[in-house]
Parts: C-alpha cells; structure tokens; sequence
C-alpha cells in the first residue's frame, strides 16, 4: 500500500471508530475509551509527507466529512483536557508544578515567543486575547517569560470561572484579567497593543468582519495556522479569507515542539 493509502485507510479507521462519538460527549467525559484514537491522530498529524501528497487526501471526496468529524472531535478532546488540567491545578497545593506538567506546556511557551518578535511587543504593552478557555497559557506565558499583562476575553461562563480560579491561584491576578464577552466586545476602552484570535474563536469570517470595522487602524492582529502536511487537513478552522480591510504583513513560522505558524496582520484601511 502506497503512502496515500495507508494514510486514508488509518482516517477511516479512527473516524469508524469515533463515529458515535460526539463533541459534548468528549467534553462531559463520556468517552474515555477512545481517547487513544487521539494519540494515533498525533502520530498520524506527525507523519513527514510532502504537499502534493497532502492536496490529494484534501481532494479525496470519501474523506470530506470524516475529516470535518474529526477535526471537530480533535478540538473537543483538547479543551476537554485543559479544563481537567485547569481545575487539577485550581486544587493542587503546587498550582505552577501543575501547569508545567502538561503535555502541550512546552508548546505554548514557543507560542508566547512567536507573538512577542512577531508583534515586536515590549514588558509593559497589553494583549488581548479572543477565546481565551479555560486555560488560556498563552497570556500565562506571555505575562511570565515577557513581563506582559494581558486581557481574556470569553464567551463561555464556565470557562470564564475556571480561567479567573486558575488565574487567581497561580498569582497573576495583576497582569491578566478575563472578561466574559466575544468579538463584540471589541474594542475595549484599554488601549493594546496585540489582539491575538484563539484557535477556537469562531466564526472566523465574521469575528474578523466585525475587527476590521471597529478596531483602529493600525492595530496588529495574529491568529494561527497549521501549514505542514497532514496537519493542514485537520485544521478546517483555517478556511477563511481575511476582509480587505486587514493586511497580513508577517508570518512566524514554528520551530518544535510548536506546530502552528503564527500569521500576523494589521489594520490598514488606506491601503490601496
């Protein structure tokens, strides 16, 4: 079997697998039994191919919908791990040991690097975050390695709570505050200097519409990607088209363990 085959067959294989799987289910734990299909999608993302190989699987009819499953699923497994991971460590007597024990940790240090050159921030400048979580390490480690304070905004209550509760133990109520609220919220009457998209604020197209209006020309936005091989057809968040309004000016691409290339843009209404 050719690469392209063996790679479709095992996509099948997890989808026949995770078919009665729903993305509550995932979040409300109700199926422990097939978290190992998430670790085979790892292995499975991981696999060095080149993009033509990686075109083709995109262009196979037969896998359309069982990628678009998949990659739904795959997003609820991570969150359902960072709220168990988040309220593990709202309860430990050693909050910051238990932060630094999960699994994507080191990720999301190379991450808060990636932002701070790509937007060339300072200690001292605010962020803002849209779809901060219930973990939101991406302004945990922005605050800690860059001296950085940074604003989460959320729309979900639950997570809104969790983030404030880990927030609060893990001492860095001065530097990041999570706010309840979506794009709308935007602009906030303090003043930033990023304005980075999570991965899970959605719709994109809308959320960037509502951007280009409101928020003043000139500010930087980022949000990520997945570019490399068979992580691009996990990633069906990423089909967008920016407005005309937003201008990509750089991309930082990652270096391991980091698997997400960081693009950044700004607002520039007078471009021609």
């Amino acid at each position: 079997m050719n690469t392209i085959g063996f790679i479709k067959k095992e996509f099948l294989d997890i989808h026949a697998t995770l078919a009665d799987v729903s993305p509550q289910g995932l979040l409300e734990g109700m199926h422990e039994d097939v978290y190992h299909c998430f670790g085979r999608l790892d292995r499975l993302a991981a696999m060095d191919i080149d993009d033509s190989q990686a075109e083709a699987l995109r262009g196979d009819p037969d896998l359309a919908k069982v990628l678009d499953h998949i990659s739904q699923l795959k997003r609820s497994n991570g969150l359902r791990m960072e709220m168990h991971h988040a309220k593990t460590a709202i309860s430990s007597s050693s909050p910051w040991d238990t932060i630094k024990q999960f699994v994507y940790y080191p990720n999301y240090l190379g991450l808060a690097r990636m932002e701070y050159t790509g937007a060339k921030l300072c200690p001292g400048d605010r962020v803002v975050f849209l779809g901060s979580g219930p973990m939101p390490l991406t302004l945990v480690c922005l605050c800690v390695q860059y001296k950085i304070f940074g604003i989460g905004i959320e729309q979900f209550t639950e997570y809104v709570q969790i983030s404030r509760q880990l927030i609060k133990v893990l001492g860095l109520e001065e530097q990041i505050n999570i706010i309840e609220g979506s794009h709308f919220s935007l602009p906030l009457p303090e003043p930033c200097r990023l304005v980075m998209i999570g991965a899970d604020a959605l719709p994109k197209d809308e959320i960037f519409a509502h951007l280009s209006k409101h928020l003043e020309q000139g500010t930087t936005l980022s949000y990520r990607i997945y570019e490399k091989g068979l992580r691009r057809l996990l990633d069906v968040q990423s089909n967008f088209k920016l407005p005309p309004d937003i201008k990509e000016v750089s991309r930082v691409r990652p270096q391991p363990p980091v698997n997400n290339t960081s693009v950044f843009t700004v607002i520039d209404r007078v471009h021609p």
